[in-house]
Parts: C-alpha cells; sequence; structure tokens
C-alpha cells in the first residue's frame, strides 16, 4: 500500500530508502536525510492490515512511520510495501523491485531497472552514509527546528524532574544508556548492556558527578529492571541527596507531569536531554552502540558509544568519525559520535558471541592458508580456481557467523520461535563486566580532568565476577 503522489513527468525522481520494518536503528539518520533533502524517498516494509494493527511482533512500521510524520515528512515521501514477516529472508530483492515500481508507475517514466539501481535506490544505510557526507551546524539545526527542541517546555520538564528528585541544574552530569534489545530476540546481543558492567562505571564514577542517570532499556526481562534501582541505592545511601537515578523506559509513564512535556512520545524524549545539556556544565552520554545514541550527537551532545575490538558490524559507523580537521574523510562535519573501543563486551554472552566469531574467523583463515599450501605443492596455480575456491570458504565462515549476529541466540522472543540461548555451559568460563584495562578506558573519557580522589563510603572499584550455574543451583536447593 503506497502513499500516492501527484506528480508529474518534469519533477525530479526521487532516491528512494529502502528501510526493513524492523529497523529502528536507522530511523534517525534516515529521518535527518529525509528532513535535509526533499528528493529522498523511503520505502518501509510492513505487516499492517487496514485497521494499522501489525501481524509480526517485531514490526515496528507503525512506529518508524509516526516518526517520520512527526518529524515533518511529507506523506507522499513515506511509503509503504506490505510484507508478511518484516525478518523473513529475501525480502530485500522484493523491496527493491517495489522502489523501481514506485518509480515507475508515479513518475511516468521509463527509466531502466540497472539505471535504477545504479542512482535512485539506496539500501538502510544510506542515512548514515548521507549524514558522513553532508552533515553541518545548518542542518543540526534544521533537526532541532524539525523536531521542535527549542526549550518551550523545560518548565514542565523541571516540574517533572523535581517529582522525581532529580536535580535540574549544575555541573557535571553523566548519562548512561541501556540496551537489552539483542537479548529480547532483535540483533547483536554483543551490544546488550551489563547489569554488572552498569555497577562497575557507576560505583567507580558517582562522586565525580552531580547526578548519573541510568536511562534506556529496563531489561529483556523487565522485573530485572530492579537490579539499577538496585545499584542507584548502594550509592545514594551515603549522600544526603540521592546521586544516582533510574529512569529507564520513563516514557512508559503515564502521570500528567510527563505528559505535560510530551516525556510519552519520541520526540519528547529528545527535549529531555537538551534540557539537561543546557542546565548542565558538563554533560556525557554513554552505552553501546545504539541509534539512540546517534541522534544524541546529531543533537550535539557529547557521546561516545563502546564496542568490543574486531566488531563484525563496526565499519559501518565509522564513516562518522572525525579525522582532525572537524570533518569526516567523506567531507560533512563529524557529529561528535565517536568510539571507545573495548577488548571484549562486559557481558558473559557478548563476550562467547566475540570467541566464537574470532574462532571461526581463525579457522578461515587457517583453510585458506592450507588449501594455498597445496596449490604451491602441487604446482597447479590456476588463480583463477584458487579465488574461486578461496571465496568459497569465506562464505561458508559468514555463514556460520550469522547466527551470532541475528537473534537465533537471544534468551527471549517476542514470536512464536522458541528461544535458543547460549547454553550455559558455553558461558559459564566467561567472566560478568569489564576488565580493568576496559575501564581504565572508559575512565579515560568519564574522569572529569580536574578531578582529585578522595574516599567514599562505598567500595570504589568493582571488578568482574564469575558466575557458575552449578554453584547458583546448589545454593538454591539448600535456600529453598
Amino acid at each position: 500500500m503506497n502513499n500516492q503522489n501527484n506528480t508529474n513527468s518534469e519533477e525530479v525522481i526521487p532516491f528512494i530508502i529502502v528501510q526493513p520494518g524492523y529497523a529502528t536503528g536507522d530511523m534517525f539518520a534516515i529521518a535527518a536525510t529525509l528532513i535535509n533533502n526533499q528528493q529522498y524517498h523511503v520505502l518501509i516494509s510492513t505487516t499492517m492490515d487496514e485497521h494499522e494493527n501489525v501481524r509480526d511482533p517485531y514490526d515496528n512500521s507503525k512506529s518508524i512511520r509516526e516518526f517520520y510524520r512527526s518529524s515533518g515528512i511529507e506523506e507522499y515521501r513515506i511509503h509503504t510495501h506490505n510484507v508478511n514477516e518484516v525478518r523473513a529472508p529475501g525480502l530485500a530483492s522484493q523491496l527493491k523491485m517495489e522502489a523501481f515500481n514506485i518509480i515507475r508507475e508515479q513518475y511516468k517514466n521509463d527509466l531502466s531497472k540497472r539505471a535504477f539501481e545504479n542512482k535512485y535506490y539506496k539500501p538502510v544505510g544510506e542515512g548514515t552514509q548521507y549524514i558522513a557526507k553532508n552533515f553541518s551546524e545548518e542542518m543540526r539545526n534544521q533537526l532541532k527546528v524539525a523536531w521542535e527542541i527549542n526549550g518551550s517546555q523545560n518548565d514542565a520538564i523541571k516540574i517533572w524532574l523535581e517529582e522525581q528528585g532529580i536535580p535540574t541544574s549544575g555541573n557535571n552530569l553523566l548519562i548512561l544508556w541501556s540496551r537489552f534489545s539483542g537479548k529480547g530476540g532483535d540483533i547483536h546481543i554483543e551490544h546488550d548492556t551489563s547489569y554488572w558492567g552498569i555497577k562497575q562505571i557507576v560505583h567507580r564514577v558517582a562522586d565525580m558527578y552531580d547526578a548519573v542517570i541510568i536511562t534506556g532499556d529496563k531489561g529483556y526481562v523487565k522485573e530485572r529492571a530492579k537490579k539499577y534501582d538496585e545499584t542507584a541505592n548502594e550509592i545514594n545511601v551515603h549522600y544526603q541527596s540521592k546521586k544516582v537515578f533510574n529512569i529507564t523506559e520513563f516514557w512508559k509513564g503515564n502521570s500528567p507531569a510527563l505528559k505535560a512535556w510530551g516525556g510519552n512520545t519520541r520526540m519528547g524524549q529528545f527535549k529531555l536531554y537538551e534540557y539537561f545539556d543546557t542546565h548542565f556544565k558538563n554533560v556525557k552520554h554513554l552505552g553501546f552502540r545504539s541509534g539512540n545514541l546517534e541522534v544524541m550527537a546529531m543533537l550535539g551532545y557529547k557521546v561516545r558509544y563502546m564496542e568490543e575490538k574486531g566488531s563484525e558490524s563496526g565499519g559501518r559507523m565509522t564513516t562518522w568519525f572525525e579525522t582532525g580537521s572537524g570533518e569526516t574523510a567523506l567531507g560533512g562535519r563529524a557529529t561528535g559520535y565517536e568510539r571507545l573501543i573495548l577488548a571484549e563486551p562486559p557481558t558473559r554472552s557478548g563476550k562467547f558471541i566475540q570467541y566464537r566469531i574470532q574462532e571461526i574467523n581463525r579457522e578461515t583463515q587457517d583453510s585458506i592458508k592450507r588449501l594455498k599450501e597445496s596449490y604451491e605443492s602441487s604446482g597447479n596455480l590456476d588463480v583463477k580456481k584458487i579465488e574461486k575456491e578461496i571465496k568459497a570458504i569465506e562464505d561458508e565462515g559468514e555463514v556460520r557467523k550469522k547466527i551470532f549476529a541475528g537473534p537465533e541466540m537471544a534468551p527471549s522472543r517476542k514470536d512464536q520461535i522458541s528461544p535458543t540461548p547460549i547454553p550455559r555451559k558455553g558461558k559459564e568460563s566467561f567472566s560478568e563486566g569489564f576488565s580493568e584495562r576496559d575501564m581504565d578506558t572508559i575512565l579515560s573519557y568519564l574522569q572529569p580532568s580536574d578531578w582529585v580522589e578522595r574516599e567514599t563510603g562505598y567500595q570504589r572499584i568493582i571488578g568482574q565476577r564469575n558466575k557458575s550455574y552449578e554453584r547458583l543451583l546448589e545454593s538454591s536447593e539448600k535456600t529453598g
């Protein structure tokens, strides 16, 4: 079901970004692209029926479309295409053909499919590339206008913050972002947050800040959100006024004070972080790679995202990095979205995945080495044949690694498929939390330059911990 546009043949043919209906992380850069350039359209796969009910629990197309509409994107530039499942294999080619048909039918031209694919078809990562090439201070201001980030709700935000007991101004503020979408059945479990890792960071830096706020996801099992409250309480009991605050998923609240500034909406959330940035002297954001942090950087806030060394998907966002002149390698102004490279993820699941991917990479390289040695020893140097066999080995390795990047190993799922989480024995040999070396990397960003060490009433340095599931089972049986 495509939105119709009354066009004529003289109009400029649009670029069409094809976006799977589950890809919420890409919607901020895509929205920024659409806001900045009228020639861009977007095509979203969806399972919505005529009553706007979605059939696929992983289909976020309705909220994606509403975000674009709220951003001021004209209806005729937002297209949708119905599918049975938003994550079904083979949808990329189907969506590409639908985008081609939109141009052929709505723009009444005889553009060839090859010409369309070479110029007008844009994959979901186009938003990221566009920002890297075209971002500017003018574009940043343009986004703030489109998202109505202008301070008009500051009085209402202040009232809500006071209700939560959160300071409304000060010098240093830290905002820690929690992510659990991977364990909830989406992708990249290795980039999910560790409760223990957050505890390590909070204990280490709480005394350096006027306030530390934990925001984002509660957890893939909502009952575990109390872990953040426990971490906050461990610190807060040592201060007259609270220092650490858990506001994860605050937008799901129903209070009049929250709704007064639109805190229950996507763009209302942006206004909260703008309030923090203008009412505290130094504000820092930290979390694992996510679309939420991308938009924080585009809005001008100080952001660092964490990512493990050798991340298989890490290359895409490097196009946003500053190259030493305030610009990216592609020529746009750097947004400020920069990376802290860690030796390993803080979760046992993440470490297990990282280890298995590295193991597959080693096995792939060993197979290629043996293949080359075999050909050299036989004297057969058929280059084309060797390249073909090397490609087959590499493709097999990529297939083996896909299970670790996708939702297959998630411990929780929204659909009817039974989860197949990482076996406990597989994770047991890995520690939970950040290593000392990775904590040093994190502190290089978080610690204020003028900080002077002093004693606190709580343990400041917390190491990694090991978990034996057998010991836990024995303990529960004894206390049961």
